[in-house]
């Protein structure tokens, strides 16, 4: 990780709030409207969403609706059925980690596997699975057309589910009068979350979904489950969004990803006063040994001299400032791949100077023929670009 020098003036710098890795849980109803006021609401945020996972999202001949910055990732649209979940990932989060779709030969689901050489959360892994389901009617008023065990796999690998099951349960909505059908439906599916430990995140008796119409009640169906290897690292449950004319509400799902956490801030050597150091350091004292030390008293009598000595060298050290800009695949050599390239008209021994350690620099290359006016006005003017003045040897005036 690259960091910048630390600010003028010799101000300890402050480290940045960390990058929180967030996800939105919407259901579109196949609305373009509701999706650009989704996607329109996100300035409303500190920072833009890692991923969006829609439920029914728009679909026009065939394709979903593109937005500037945000990748799309939908199942394909085979034998005439049209997506119904798709996930719209962020393009600086798209940088960060490999990506892996998996499909399923239907529309109603997707799974995204993300990779990273560095854990986004186990240490022990370096994978991360979210499952985006959006399930209807079956053959019967009480199945759903995804099963339980599709939506709840068995993995290794942190799995995160959001779902719209179109499903009622008291573990969701505990002050709710449910139906024999409703807990019919309902049980199947959280009970297999059970058997496999997964984690219901939704705030239980907060709705998710509002009826447009004057005898529908309120209701909890956007649904997000984590398995035990992600539940520790989930923050809170919200709906800080404004409403974008669906029945259904945008849900923010942050995480404390290590992955996107900011670096510790360390020492910025380079810039250490040490002649203001080593005269600080010769008036420091140290305190004496114990006369009978014991385990205790040795370990303070340590850490008391060692805080005098390190207290002067954070005094006269200022910080590196970490930025966001800074990629962790940075690399020295990236600046030899980011020089200017020469212009063909140049002379041989400019170019040869701009390359750092050539055994040809300073050689005075031969010159080189120039075309006529004759030959000019038959070939025409060269085709490569004018490159700026300064690349072609010293400016003139």
């Amino acid at each position: 990780m690259q960091y910048n020098q630390s600010p003028r003036g010799g101000k300890q710098a402050s480290p940045p709030p960390p990058k929180p890795f967030t996800l939105i849980q919407h259901n579109c109803l196949e609305s373009g409207d509701v999706f650009l006021s989704l996607f329109g609401s996100f300035t409303q945020l500190p920072h833009p969403p890692s991923i969006v996972a829609l439920q029914d999202p728009p679909v026009y001949r065939g394709k979903l609706t593109l937005f500037n910055l945000f990748t799309v990732f939908s199942p394909p649209t085979t034998g005439g059925c049209k997506p119904r979940v798709a996930f719209y990932d962020y393009s600086s989060f798209l940088a960060s980690v490999s990506l892996l779709p998996r499909f399923f030969g239907r529309g109603d689901i997707i799974t995204l596997n993300l990779f990273t050489p560095d854990s986004f959360f186990n240490p022990s892994t370096t994978g991360f699975t979210i499952i985006n389901s959006y399930s209807t009617k079956g053959r019967s008023n009480n199945t759903r057309s995804v099963p339980p065990d599709v939506i709840f796999p068995s993995s290794p690998l942190p799995t995160l589910t959001l779902c719209d099951l179109n499903i009622h349960h008291p573990t969701a909505d505990p002050l709710r009068t449910f139906k024999e059908n409703e807990i019919a439906t309902s049980t199947p599916y959280f009970d297999r979350a059970t058997d496999l430990g997964f984690s219901l995140l939704n705030t239980p008796g907060v709705f998710t979904g509002f009826s447009m119409s004057l005898i529908g009640r309120p209701s909890i169906l956007d649904l997000a489950f984590a398995c035990p290897l992600l539940a520790p690292y989930f923050t809170k449950w919200s709906d800080p969004l404004p409403s974008t004319r669906s029945d259904h509400i945008p849900i923010l799902l942050p995480f404390e990803a290590p992955l996107f956490r900011a670096p510790h801030l360390t020492p910025n050597w380079a810039l250490t006063d040490w002649a203001s150091l080593e005269s600080s350091l010769k008036v420091t004292t140290i305190l004496p040994p114990p006369p009978l030390p014991t385990t205790r008293s040795l370990d303070i009598w340590f850490s008391n001299n060692l805080g005098r000595v390190t207290s002067q060298f954070a005094l006269h050290t200022p910080l590196k400032r970490v930025t966001y800009g800074s990629k962790p695949w940075w690399s020295e050599l990236l600046l030899m791949l980011r020089r200017p390239t020469a212009p063909l008209s140049a002379p041989r021994n400019v170019i040869v100077s701009m390359l750092p350690s050539s055994p040809l620099q300073g050689r005075q290359g031969p010159p080189i023929s120039r075309p006529s006016r004759r030959q000019r006005g038959i070939t025409g003017p060269p085709s490569w670009p004018r490159q700026p003045r300064r690349l072609c040897g010293r400016p003139k005036g």
